[in-house]
Order: C-alpha cells, then sequence, then structure tokens
C-alpha cells in the first residue's frame, strides 16, 4: 500500500445502504491507500436509484451540527469532496463550508450527480439541480460527465458529443481561475477522451476505449483516484491519467475488482 503523502479527506455526500457507490467508494479507496477519511452524509439511501424504488433520508440538519461540532473541536482535514445534495438548504450550507475550506488553502472538489446519457437523472429535482449549479461557483475542481457539464453551463449536449463545443465547455466550468475535468468527452472524431484544466489555464485531453464490462460506481472510483493522486503531489493532467487508468483495470477485473453489481 502506498502510504507516502497521506492526509486526511473530508467527504461530504450520500451513504448508500447497498452497493459500494458514492461515499461508500471513496472510503474504501482512499483508506485502502492510506489516508484519513471524515465522512458525513448529505442523504442516507437504501440503495441506488436506479432499481425503481429507493427509502432515503434527508441528513441536513445532523450535518450543520456535525460540522459546527467538528470546527469547534478543531477536527480539520486537507481535502473536501462534495457529492450527492438534497437541495438549496445543503447548497447553501456546503457553499459555506467551501468557503471556509478554500480560505484555508483546502482543494475542494465538487462532483456534480445530475444525469448521463445527454438527460438528467429522473430522480433529479429542480431544486438539486439549482443547487449544484450554485455550489459550481464555491468550487476550485469540479469533475463531471459530459451530461452534466452540459447541465452545469447551458451548452447543448448534441454540439458536446460532437466534440464541437469542447472549448466553450471548459471556459464555462473553470471561470474564474477553477479546474474541472470532464470525464466522459469526445473528440473531434467521435472518440471518448478526459478532459481537463487546471487552475492556471493548461489544458488537457486524454484519449480512451470504451470497456465493455461492470462500470457502475466506476465515476466515484475515478473520483477517490483523482483526490489521492492530487494529495500525493501529481498535476491535475497526472492526477486524471492515474485515475483513468485505476478505472480501465477495475474494469476488467470484473468480480474480483472493486466496482459493485448494482
Amino acid at each position: 500500500m502506498e502510504t507516502n503523502g497521506a492526509k486526511t479527506v473530508l467527504l461530504l455526500g450520500d451513504i448508500t445502504g447497498r452497493s459500494r457507490v458514492g461515499v461508500r467508494m471513496h472510503t474504501a479507496v482512499l483508506e485502502a491507500r492510506g489516508h484519513e477519511v471524515l465522512a458525513l452524509p448529505t442523504a442516507m439511501i437504501s440503495n441506488t436509484l436506479n432499481l425503481g424504488r429507493h427509502a432515503s433520508l434527508d441528513t441536513t440538519d445532523y450535518l450543520c451540527a456535525s460540522l459546527e461540532t467538528w470546527r469547534a473541536l478543531g477536527i480539520g482535514y486537507d481535502f473536501l469532496y462534495i457529492g450527492y445534495i438534497t437541495g438549496l438548504a445543503q447548497a447553501r450550507l456546503l457553499a459555506a463550508e467551501a468557503d471556509r475550506a478554500r480560505a484555508r488553502g483546502v482543494p475542494v472538489l465538487l462532483d456534480p450527480i445530475l444525469g448521463d446519457g445527454g438527460r438528467a437523472y429522473a430522480s433529479v429535482t429542480d431544486e438539486q439541480a439549482e443547487g449544484f449549479r450554485r455550489l459550481h461557483a464555491h468550487a476550485s475542481i469540479v469533475t463531471p460527465n459530459l451530461t452534466e457539464a452540459c447541465l452545469l453551463t447551458g451548452v447543448p449536449y448534441e454540439e458536446a458529443m460532437r466534440g464541437t463545443s469542447a472549448d466553450e465547455l471548459l471556459e464555462r466550468l473553470c471561470a474564474p481561475g477553477r479546474a474541472a475535468v470532464i470525464t466522459s468527452a469526445r473528440t473531434d472524431d467521435g472518440g471518448h477522451a478526459v478532459l481537463g484544466q487546471d487552475a492556471a489555464g493548461n489544458r488537457f485531453c486524454q484519449p480512451y476505449e470504451r470497456l465493455t464490462g461492470r462500470s457502475g460506481g466506476a465515476g466515484d472510483l475515478f473520483g477517490a483516484a483523482l483526490i489521492d493522486a492530487l494529495l500525493r503531489g501529481c498535476t491535475l493532467e497526472q492526477a486524471a491519467a492515474r485515475a483513468g487508468a485505476d478505472v480501465a483495470r477495475e474494469i476488467a477485473l470484473g468480480d474480483r475488482g472493486l466496482l459493485p453489481k448494482i
């Protein structure tokens, strides 16, 4: 196990009772790589939403009280991850936490869980979508898939699929001085790529072959691996390459890997 550069990461997102996704996947990856994980749920969800039925608990009051308690106790962290949110009340709470973190020089990564395949998830409400748009302005790094990048910026998905709006997507995602990694972008020839821009404006494009096999939880694995690499001193481009390689390896491993059966 790699232990050099181990840090403390605060994870704010959904904890799902069944399936290794969200905070559960991030915790598994980051703890295995030697980091200390602090985890607070934005919601407790019984199972992944694709099953057609789920039970959930909004934990905003507990989340707020926990963050206030930790501040009073002096419990700190080196990196902040924000994933699933329940709506505008949580967005306002987490925007304030993000601002406090960034004022201390702590990176804030936002994973805007909004949709895939060109449309918003059926479970996403207008309030959740607006909450993510507001949080976007408070993050230092945002990691949407292509659909989520379009939903955040208003760029038409059809243009993004043709690879014709990559510059516009990055300009809107990264202004002012924010970094972004689009995990499922398109190249001009229709291929798949991880597309990114760091806070200094340096851009990169990392083409990849789309693999068949288990892919549920792959976005959470990518995010956790990206955080690990950034904490160990990698550039955003290097971290994205390492995270992409980790996802490809786990997809190839199938039942022997980390990705869950969803």
